[in-house]
């Protein structure tokens, strides 16, 4: 059975070791065996075929994951790995989205990390204490100091109901300076009304919902956007751009072990494979 060019790749022994290869070096120091490794590329490529048959059944124009070169595809998986990520996108620690360069007419996959992910950063980084993300609601105590005092913040459980009118951050480093982040009245007052419109209209809750936690989340993003460069949170030649994409990806391909065990497991890849490229074929 022919397969599409990422289930070939999901199939390619020397990509599977040199992907388990590379977790074994990762940026923080992260350990998944093997097993684990092969449970969470499965869960990423039946993702990948899911999103390639959602595009098909909306008869989508945009760019899809079919559509990328497998050596692409492939350096994408392997710099999550080397930040020492889960690639299993239901983890929510890094996600692989695609986009069109007009200058070249290709498709490429780029990396974003994910809230779960950033919140692995910020563990492992020597030079951090502690973390603190808060939204201040209508009736809350606030008071502003700047980016290296943190604020003056009393909040009451009887605001929870109230809107949000603020957000922010304190990052307390280990030497005791602090970082801090703010969002004002009237840009969380745009993000909300932005976001829960896209909900209606994609029919998507978290934002009607959870307003609390999505804000949260963004201050959280935005402050990591800020920190990732200046503590050299990611590996080496890597940094985060404005829109939150991992940039200038310089690959390096590890030492590949001469041997590698790997499990028996009750379905076998080439099983898996052909059960998404039929998946494709409905």
């Amino acid at each position: 059975m022919s397969h599409n060019n990422y289930i070939d790749l999901f199939l390619n022994k020397e990509f599977r070791t040199q992907l388990i290869a590379t977790y074994e070096t990762n940026k923080i120091d992260r350990s998944f065996d093997v097993n684990e490794i092969n449970s969470q590329l499965r869960e990423l490529f039946a993702w990948i075929t899911s999103q390639v048959n959602k595009q098909k059944l909306y008869s989508n124009r945009k760019p899809s994951f079919d559509s990328i070169k497998p050596k692409e595809l492939a350096r994408c998986i392997l710099e999550i790995a080397n930040m020492g990520l889960s690639i299993n996108p239901y983890d929510k620690e890094a996600y692989l989205f695609i986009h069109w360069e007009s200058h070249c007419e290709q498709v490429f996959p780029t990396v974003q990390i994910g809230i779960q992910g950033m919140n692995q950063f910020y563990g492992a980084c020597s030079k951090i204490k502690s973390t603190n993300f808060s939204v201040v609601h209508e009736g809350d105590q606030f008071e502003w100091y700047g980016e290296n005092t943190p604020p003056r913040f009393i909040h009451s459980y009887t605001t929870d109901g109230n809107a949000i009118v603020a957000a922010f951050s304190v990052i307390t480093f280990t030497d005791g300076t602090f970082y801090c982040s703010y969002i004002g009245t009237s840009e969380i007052q745009s993000i909300i009304s932005d976001k829960t419109h896209m909900a209606d209209d994609a029919g998507i809750s978290a934002w009607v919902n959870f307003t609390s936690r999505c804000v949260r989340n963004v201050i959280l993003r935005r402050t990591f956007n800020s920190l990732a460069n200046l503590l050299g949170l990611l590996p080496n030649n890597r940094s985060i751009n404005d829109s939150g994409v991992v940039v200038k990806v310089e690959q390096q391909t590890p030492n590949v072990p001469q041997t590698k065990s790997f499990t028996e497991e009750s379905v076998s890849d080439e099983d898996f494979a052909a059960l998404l490229a039929n998946q494709l074929e409905q």
